[in-house]
Parts: C-alpha cells; structure tokens; sequence
C-alpha cells in the first residue's frame, strides 16, 4: 500500500482580530454600519450589534480562549460570571454588546 503524506494548509488569510474589534467598536459609537462579515444561520441582531465567537471574545475581553472556556464550565469568574453563550451551528456566539459589558463590568471588579 503507498505511503500518503499530508501536506498542511496555509490559512487564506491572517486577520488580527483585536484590530477588527477596535474598527467595530468605533463603527458603532459613531453610529456608522458594522464592517462585519455575515455567517449564514445566524439571527439578525438589534441595533446593529454583531456576533462574536470564542476567538472575537478573547481579543475583546484580553483573555486566552481556554480561560473564557473554564469560566463556562465552571460559571466563573464568582463576582462576575461570563455572560452565557448562544449555540449555532454547533459553535458558541455572544453579542458583542455583552461581550463588551462583561470586559467593562470585570474590569472594574479587578480594580
């Protein structure tokens, strides 16, 4: 039997996500449209507010993925519990409005 090798695959492209983070928020304080990319199956959000994913919540809130991940699990941090995710598609999303809040509302708790 011939031996396969498995060749990776580059990424398309690379985007810093803290950087689109940054673009969407002052998109909306100045009310302007979202430069988001839409995902199929996911509702509409009021007031122009976009979904992230476990990725976008780490890059807006600073934390690493497997820290927001243990805090689902767990239902931590206790002062302040991360806001609860929305299953679509079999992957968790957050409105980037309560992602923002909770970083705002934890950061003050910190202090």
């Amino acid at each position: 039997m011939p031996r396969t090798t498995n060749e990776p695959t580059e990424p398309a492209e690379v985007v810093g996500l803290a950087e689109q983070a940054a673009q969407i928020r002052a998109a909306r304080e100045d009310g302007r449209a979202v430069p988001a990319g839409r995902l199929l199956g996911l509702p509409e959000l009021p007031d122009g507010d976009v979904w992230v994913d476990i990725a976008g919540a780490a890059a807006i809130t600073g934390l690493q993925a497997k820290t927001i991940t243990g805090y689902l699990t767990k239902g931590g941090p206790k002062a302040a519990p991360f806001p609860a995710a929305h299953r679509f598609l079999y992957r968790l999303y957050w409105p980037l409005s309560e992602v923002e809040a909770w970083a705002q509302g934890a950061t003050s708790i910190r202090r």
